[in-house]
């Protein structure tokens, strides 16, 4: 972890709300050079708070357990708000981490953080969710049967998840879901997108004064993905309320 001399701090306290499959992690290394060492940064790191969550409430160190995107993905995430808490009234100058939008975070602390993000075409980003799970040994090789299960539908879902606040959201409350997706989009401080990183890194700057240099990042824009046209007419519908959301930061960027 890079980090620089006393003296130039970012000008806010901030949040940075990392998007799965989105290009964020090239990003936080860059942000957290960025924080002064007589400054705090608040790491929710991924892969210790399920194997943490899993410990707590199974009593198995297990880093798939409570893996965000399976069925008790959801420990993991309280786990991470408490976290997220913890380093908020610590006044930790910047938080990263894969965590659900807070209520609580909202109410106690008001406007004390800026938060950002980065999105990314929820198509390609869904793909991309499932071909690493895969890898990882955490999905059998089977796109249709994965398309039909509830991992499609969160890996599908993740800024209406995420923006949200909820890790499963009902087809019957996906309604009132976008609509308070949308309204905490308009919150956020700054969104930028992964095919145009140049104009987040200027408007970095330029909110909190502070040049980001990232070592690498991934640029490129995506490849459509290589399935059949059935599936990816499904994964389009499934992936329906995150393009809402993407088309309408796009609008606003």
């Amino acid at each position: 972890m890079r980090r620089t001399r006393p003296g130039a701090a970012p000008r806010h306290r901030s949040v940075f709300l990392h998007m799965p499959k989105c290009g964020g992690t090239s990003l936080s290394e860059a942000m957290y050079a960025t924080v002064p060492l007589n400054q705090r940064i608040g790491v929710i790191d991924a892969v210790s708070t399920r194997r943490t969550a899993s410990m707590l409430s199974f009593g198995e160190d297990s880093a798939a357990l409570c893996h965000e995107d399976l069925e008790h993905g959801q420990l993991t995430f309280d786990l991470r708000e408490k976290m997220l808490l913890q380093h908020m009234a610590w006044d930790t100058m910047l938080i990263h981490g894969h965590v659900l939008w807070s209520t609580r975070a909202e109410r106690h602390f008001g406007n004390a953080y800026k938060y950002v993000t980065i999105l990314r075409d929820p198509v390609a980003r869904t793909v991309s969710n499932f071909r690493m799970m895969k890898r990882n040994g955490l999905l059998e090789d089977d796109f249709d049967a994965y398309l039909e299960g509830p991992v499609a539908r969160r890996h599908a879902r993740v800024y209406l998840r995420y923006l949200a606040g909820a890790n499963d959201i009902a087809e019957n409350e996906v309604s009132d879901a976008l609509a308070l997706a949308h309204a905490r989009l308009s919150q956020m401080a700054l969104v930028g997108f992964l095919d145009r990183m140049d104009r987040f890194l200027e408007a970095y700057r330029a909110l909190f004064g502070v040049r980001l240099s990232p070592a690498r990042l991934n640029t490129a824009p995506d490849r459509p993905p290589e399935h059949t046209p059935a599936q990816i007419e499904r994964i389009h519908a499934l992936c329906a309320p995150d393009i809402a959301i993407f088309e309408a930061a796009r609008t606003r960027s």
